[in-house]
């Protein structure tokens, strides 16, 4: 049901309302009521913990997933759940990225000279052959 009236909210300037609701098979009175209705503590909590889990990732520039997110919120005294974190950061499309060491950080097979070395041992084995 939430989703028909979001939608009729949605277009609410484009057509009459008593038309959308009709067209979505939903009560006028209903809709009204669900406009109308007060937000929940769930909702207005979940709100708080979204604008947190934002503003710890943005400071941790990006690096932090959802439990080091979780343990960020324990640290502030925000008691929650770590799967809500997790919840809410795929919500908001939040994704952790590693920073890489600065360089190259591993030697392609190419450039690898230590396994290119001959060794005195395998020449003279090499050469009984």
């Amino acid at each position: 049901m939430t989703g028909k009236y979001a939608f009729i909210e949605s277009e609410e300037g484009n057509y009459p309302i008593a038309r959308m609701c009709q067209w979505a098979k939903v009560s006028r009175s209903g809709y009204y009521n669900w406009r109308d209705r007060p937000q929940s503590a769930t909702a207005a909590r979940r709100e708080i913990l979204v604008a947190q889990v934002k503003f710890a990732f943005e400071h941790s520039d990006g690096t932090y997933g959802y439990r080091r997110i979780h343990a960020q919120l324990a640290r502030w005294d925000t008691c929650v759940d770590p799967g809500t974190v997790r919840s809410i950061m795929r919500e908001l499309g939040l994704v952790a990225c590693q920073p890489r060491r600065s360089g190259q950080s591993r030697p392609s097979p190419a450039t690898r000279t230590h396994c290119q070395t001959s060794w005195p041992a395998t020449s003279a084995l090499t050469a009984r052959a």
